[in-house]
């Protein structure tokens, strides 16, 4: 039988980072202890050495997400031991695209080619069909699977104590109204297709927007500070099952630190 004490003394955060570009969620991320990074969006390590230099932070890109899924499989089967204490997946829109390219090599169509083959021509007029359907239930089944398997790893006892996945904020317009001829904006997860962004912060309790806001007087004198929100703010959802603050602001600050600091009487982050 699992005891609340047992859980929270043993494991970390299993969470969702998101925000735009440049918010800060890959370097919040990396300053958890004992980083992996499942590195999607080709960005290491030059982030790393730019805001952790000294910090070993392992890291590999996929050419495939079979390589993925057997990284994954081998740490939850035991036949390979979890070293890190943090797992980061970086990030959840460039996993998508990994996903639709791998599927799109397995039937043997490069991307050039799967275009070639949306774009058709009928009576001289091009119609321009929606992607197979094949396409987007792969990235939603795979996407689906990867959220229940690091689910597992993250509940067993040892490493990972940490799961972080970043997610890409994009603004995004709906085609005008028939009628009103109104276009709707909406802020989403950037993703290919629609049900992964509608599916995937329901499945963390830890939701946490980030943003960048510019502080000081002149111009000459200001500051980029970073935010991380836990509150949701506009259309910007955010949540936590925790005592955390609405807002924190980590500008040259251990995230990780601050994070472990406000779980008051708690030893989640031992």
């Amino acid at each position: 039988m699992n005891t609340l004490d047992k859980d929270t003394n043993e494991k970390g955060i299993f969470a969702l980072f998101k925000g735009p570009s440049g918010s800060g969620k890959s370097v919040g991320a990396l300053s958890f202890p004992t980083p992996y990074v499942f590195d999607f969006d080709h960005k290491m390590p030059a982030i790393a050495r730019k805001h952790f230099p000294g910090k070993s932070v392992e890291y590999n890109t996929f050419d495939d997400i079979n390589e993925v899924a057997n990284l994954i499989k081998g740490w939850l089967s035991g036949q390979a031991a979890c070293l890190y204490e943090t797992l980061i997946l970086d990030s959840v829109t460039s996993l998508a695209r990994l996903i639709m390219n791998s599927i799109a090599k397995a039937k043997g169509e490069d991307t050039p080619t799967m275009l070639a083959t949306i774009l058709k021509t009928k009576g001289g007029t091009k119609m321009v069909e929606l992607m197979g359907y094949d396409y987007y239930n792969a990235e939603v089944r795979f996407i689906d699977w990867i959220l229940s398997a690091c689910k597992m790893l993250w509940s067993a006892p040892g490493n990972p104590k940490n799961i972080i996945f970043i997610a890409h904020i994009v603004t995004v317009e709906t085609k005008p109204d028939l009628k009103t001829k109104q276009v709707t904006k909406t802020r989403s997860i950037m993703a290919l297709g629609n049900k992964a962004p509608a599916m995937i912060p329901g499945e963390f309790d830890e939701v946490y927007m980030f943003s960048t806001s510019e502080e000081g007087g002149l111009a000459g004198e200001s500051e980029i500070h970073h935010w991380m929100s836990t509150q949701t703010e506009g259309e910007d959802d955010a949540k936590t099952a925790y005592n955390l603050a609405r807002r924190t602001d980590f500008t040259r600050k251990s995230l990780y630190d601050l994070l472990k600091a406000q779980i008051a009487g708690s030893e989640m982050f031992s």
